[in-house]
């Protein structure tokens, strides 16, 4: 576990810069927390959980990572798709890194919360309500649109 903390804080623990239609977006880093998932495939969720906050989740290898992400400003929703892209592809090599040491240190937590770095109580409930979902093995999806 101290490798996968100490993984976080190095490559995790910091404010991300992008510019999305035209403007310069900061994007800060609050939140990072594990999860193990029976699923081996690949999926991606973005919650929006204030103007300002989101929570990236993505899955992979048999692990969900979830990142809450805070913004400088509050970001359209238009420019959503094009954020999550850029995120995921700053991000993969960081977070594939983090799964193998995961692996190779035979991680056996069902969910663990790597990094709180002043989250807003808003952020903090979503993920402690997460982390309790998967500890308790129960669904961790809520589907509130129709398909």
């Amino acid at each position: 576990m101290i490798n996968l903390y100490a993984i976080v804080q190095r490559d995790l623990a910091k404010d991300l810069i992008f510019e999305i239609d035209d403007e310069i977006v900061t994007l800060s880093i609050k939140g990072v927390m594990i999860a193990r998932t029976k699923s081996k495939s690949y999926n991606f969720s973005f919650v929006e959980i204030t103007e300002t906050e989101f929570v990236l989740a993505l899955q992979m290898k048999g692990y969900i990572i979830y990142l809450g992400l805070e913004s400088d400003e509050e970001i359209d929703e238009d420019a959503y798709p094009e954020l999550v892209r850029a995120l995921i592809q700053q991000l993969i090599p960081v977070l594939n890194n983090l799964i193998q040491e995961a692996e190779k240190s035979g991680y056996k937590g069902k969910a663990d919360l790597l990094m709180d770095d002043d989250m807003s109580p808003e952020m903090k409930e979503f993920f402690y309500e997460m982390l309790i979902r998967h500890k308790k093995d129960l669904p961790h999806y809520e589907q509130v649109d129709v398909a």
